[in-house]
């Protein structure tokens, strides 16, 4: 994927995992409903976070 959609894919699920907090904490959504969400839109997030751009090597360390 090229660094523009891996940045977009990332605002998005970043925002999906905050915003379910923020409607969890006021009270608009379950609880139950707010850890799943958050917990997936973070692990999706996590993957995305460790993918190298299109066209970047990823350094052996």
């Amino acid at each position: 994927m090229s660094k523009s959609t891996l940045n977009t894919l990332s605002t998005i699920f970043g925002l999906i995992a905050s915003g379910s907090l923020l409607l969890g904490n006021a009270g608009v959504i379950n609880h139950g409903v707010v850890g799943t969400i958050g917990g997936i839109a973070t692990a999706i997030l996590g993957y995305l976070v460790q993918q190298p751009a299109a066209g970047e090597h990823q350094a052996i360390v």
